[in-house]
C-alpha cells in the first residue's frame, strides 16, 4: 500500500561550479530506523541523458519516526567540485514501524556536464537524531569514445581472426592471447593511449565486476562456440607466462581479477558492494601505475562466479587448473588496508580495499594522494603489511573457494593449482612448458631454433613455437645482466635437458621489443650484453613502432609481420591443422617440469 503521497524533485537547483565540497562532521545519536538505499538504472550516462533513481526508504524499527527534512545530493567527487541538492519534498511526516516504500524518480543531467564520476549523498533529518549525510552510490559521465568494460574486437582478415584488446591490462591480454591460441590466429597486445604508452583506460561503474565476467565468457563463447567441449581452463591472473601455459594446456583463461581505472577510492568501495550485493565475492587492491593517467585497481575474485560455474559446466571442462604467486616478499606487495566499514574483518575479506605501495618514499605517498582524490578522507592501518602481489599473486582463501566452486559444478572435475613462493618461476615456467610440448610433438618439430626475448606484454605463442623459438620472459625495467643470466642458467638448461644436443651459442637471438614494450633501449641494452657474452645471431625489430594492429598507418608492428610471414608461407589453414595435430601437456607433465626445474608446486585435488 502506497504510505507516502508524493515525492517532489526540486529540479531548478543548478550544478555550481568553483565551489569546494565539503561533508559535514555529523556526530550520530545511535543508529538511524530509517535507512534509505539509492539505486541507477545503469552505472554511465552521455550528458543530457535521463537517470533513472530508485530510492528504497525503510524503518527498521518497530516504533514509529518522523523524518523531518530528506534530500539527495550529486557531488563531482572526480574533482570535488559542483554539487546539485535534489531536496524530496511533502514525505509523508510519520513513519510506522517497519515500514518501507519506494519512489522511481528521474533526474536529467544537463547537455553541458563535466566528465566524471559523480557520487550520490542522502541528507536526512529524523527528529531526535542529528541530521545525517551519507555516500550511497556513484555514476559516471562518458562520452563515445570512453570504456567502461574492456573490449576485444574480432576482424576476419583474410579469413583469419584478429583479436584487437581496447582497455584493461595483464589480466585481459590473456584472454585475448588465449583466443590468438585456440583459434591459430592473430592478435595485438592492446590499443595504447598515446603512442609508445599504455593501454586505454577502463572507467569504473559501479557494476564494473558483473560487467567484466560478462565480457569475457560472452567472447569466449563467440569466439569457441557455445557449445564447444573444453578439457581445461585455467584461472590465473595475468602474468606474461600465462599465455604460453594457456597455449600448452589448450586451455582458455579464466581471469580471477580486472583492472579499472578509477581515482577515487567511493568508486571501489561502490564496485565491491554492487558485486558482492550481487553475489560475486571479491576484494580489491588499489594504486598508481605510470602507465595510465589515472588511478588503478585490480578488483578481486574470492569465489568462482556463477557465470564461471556456468561456462564449466556449458563446456564439459574436465580439468580446472589455479595457478598463481603465493609470496609476498616480491613484486608489489606492500599494503595498508582501509578501515571504512567495521563490519570488514579479517584479512582478504569480502569487501576489503588494500593500498598498494609501490614505495615509502614522500613522492609516492603524494602521487598516491594526487591520483586518488579521497584517499585522505579514509582511515588506514597504521603500519605496512605485505599481501599478495597485486597483479600475479593469488591467497589460499582464493585457493580454497576456487577449488570447491570448480568442484561444486561436478565432483568429477579435477581439480590443480600450481603455485610458486617466488614469481619467477612461474615465469620461467612459460619456456619450461613450451620446449616440454616441442618435445612431447618432437615429430613435428626440428629441435629448437632460437630464443624471443619477450618482454611485458608481448607473445603470439603458436607462431613463435611453430618457427621453433622458446621465450625467454622478463621485466623491461630490470637489468639486461639479470636476463641474460637468467637465459644461459635457467632456459638453457631446459633446453639442454630436453634438447641435448643444440650449441645454444648457435641460436637465434630475437629482440622482440616494442615502442611500447621495452623499446629501443631495452633491445640495445640486451644485445650489448650478449655481445660481451659472445652471442652474435640476433633479430631485431622496429623498435619506432607499437605492437598495435592498425593497417593503415603504413608501419608494420611484430603482429603484422608475423601474420604477412604466415599468410606468404605456408598459409594460417596450415597453421591451423598444424596447431590442432598437437598434442597438449597434461597435469602429469607439469609435475615432471617441477620435479626437474623446481620452485613452483603442482596439487592435485
Amino acid at each position: 500500500m502506497r504510505i507516502i503521497t508524493c515525492i517532489v524533485l526540486i529540479l531548478t537547483m543548478v550544478f555550481i561550479g568553483c565551489k569546494d565540497y565539503k561533508q559535514e562532521n555529523v556526530v550520530r545519536e545511535g543508529e538511524h530506523p530509517i535507512k534509505i538505499e539509492v539505486t541507477l538504472n545503469k552505472g554511465a550516462y552521455n550528458a543530457g541523458e535521463t537517470i533513472n533513481v530508485r530510492i528504497g526508504i525503510e524503518n527498521h524499527n518497530s516504533k514509529s519516526v518522523s523524518i523531518e527534512t530528506i534530500s539527495l545530493k550529486i557531488v563531482n567527487i572526480s574533482e570535488g567540485l559542483s554539487f546539485r541538492t535534489l531536496e524530496l519534498k511533502e514525505i509523508e511526516n510519520r513513519w510506522d514501524g517497519k515500514k518501507k516504500y519506494t519512489e522511481i524518480t528521474e533526474i536529467d543531467l544537463p547537455s553541458n556536464i563535466k566528465k566524471g564520476a559523480y557520487g550520490i549523498y542522502l541528507v536526512l533529518k529524523e527528529e531526535g537524531y542529528i541530521k545525517e549525510e551519507t555516500y550511497q552510490t556513484f555514476f559516471r559521465v562518458i562520452d563515445n569514445n570512453e570504456l567502461t568494460v574492456f573490449d576485444i574486437e574480432t576482424e576476419k582478415v583474410d579469413n583469419v581472426p584478429v583479436f584487437k584488446l581496447d582497455g584493461g591490462m595483464s589480466a585481459e591480454y590473456i584472454v585475448e592471447k588465449s583466443a590468438e591460441n585456440l583459434s591459430s590466429g592473430i592478435s595485438h597486445s592492446w590499443k595504447v593511449n598515446a603512442p609508445g604508452s599504455g593501454p586505454n583506460h577502463v572507467l569504473a561503474t559501479p557494476n564494473y565486476l558483473e560487467k567484466s565476467v560478462s565480457k569475457t565468457v560472452d567472447f569466449y563463447n563467440e569466439t569457441l562456440g557455445i557449445n564447444t567441449e573444453i578439457e581445461t581452463v585455467l584461472i590465473t591472473t595475468g602474468f606474461p607466462s600465462i599465455p604460453y601455459i594457456s597455449n600448452t594446456l589448450k586451455a582458455p583463461v579464466l581471469p580471477m581479477h580486472y583492472l579499472v581505472s578509477v581515482n577515487t577510492v567511493k568508486e571501489i568501495q561502490t564496485i565491491l558492494k554492487t558485486a558482492n550485493d550481487n553475489g560475486i565475492a571479491s576484494y580489491a587492491t588499489l594504486s598508481h601505475d605510470p602507465s595510465v593517467p589515472y588511478a588503478v585497481s585490480w578488483v578481486k575474485l574470492l569465489e568462482l562466479p556463477k557465470e564461471y560455474k556456468d561456462f564449466i559446466k556449458q563446456h564439459k571442462v574436465k580439468n580446472v587448473v589455479v595457478l598463481g604467486a603465493t609470496g609476498t616478499s616480491g613484486g608489489e606487495t606492500k599494503a595498508k588496508q582501509l578501515l571504512y566499514d567495521g563490519s570488514i574483518k579479517g584479512e582478504y575479506a569480502n569487501k576489503s580495499i588494500y593500498i598498494m605501495y609501490p614505495g615509502t618514499s614522500p613522492d609516492d605517498v603524494k602521487t598516491l594522494n594526487e591520483k586518488i582524490v579521497d584517499l585522505k578522507d579514509f582511515k588506514q592501518q597504521e603500519s605496512y603489511i605485505r599481501i599478495a602481489d597485486w597483479e600475479s599473486g593469488i591467497n589460499q582463501k582464493q585457493i580454497t573457494n576456487f577449488k570447491e566452486g570448480a568442484k561444486s559444478v561436478s565432483p568429477s572435475i579435477f581439480v590443480v593449482t600450481i603455485t610458486a613462493e617466488d614469481l619467477g618461476r612461474l615465469y620461467a615456467l612459460g619456456g619450461y612448458s613450451t620446449i616440454a610440448m616441442m618435445n612431447k610433438n618432437k615429430e613435428k618439430f626440428d629441435g629448437v631454433k632460437g630464443v624471443v626475448f619477450n618482454p611485458y606484454l608481448i607473445s603470439h605463442p603458436v607462431i613463435e613455437m611453430k618457427k621453433g623459438f622458446v621465450p625467454l620472459l622478463y621485466w623491461q625495467l630490470v637489468g639486461a645482466e639479470y636476463t641474460v643470466y637468467n637465459m644461459e642458467n635457467d632456459l638453457f638448461k631446459a633446453i639442454k635437458h630436453f634438447y641435448p644436443t643444440t650449441d645454444v651459442k648457435e641460436l637465434s637471438l630475437w629482440l622482440n621489443s616494442t615502442r611500447n614494450f621495452g623499446a629501443k633501449w631495452s633491445a640495445n641494452n640486451l644485445m650489448n650484453e650478449l655481445t660481451k657474452k659472445g652471442y652474435s645471431n640476433f633479430i631485431e625489430n622496429n623498435y619506432e613502432v607499437d605492437e598495435v594492429w592498425n593497417l593503415s598507418d603504413g608501419l608494420d608492428s611484430p603482429c603484422e609481420l608475423l601474420f604477412k610471414e604466415i599468410k606468404e608461407s605456408s598459409g594460417f589453414d596450415s597453421l591451423k591443422h598444424w596447431n590442432n595435430s598437437l598434442k597438449p601437456l597434461t597435469i602429469k607433465d607439469i609435475e615432471e617440469l617441477s620435479s626437474i626445474f623446481g620452485g613452483f608446486q603442482v596439487e592435485t585435488n
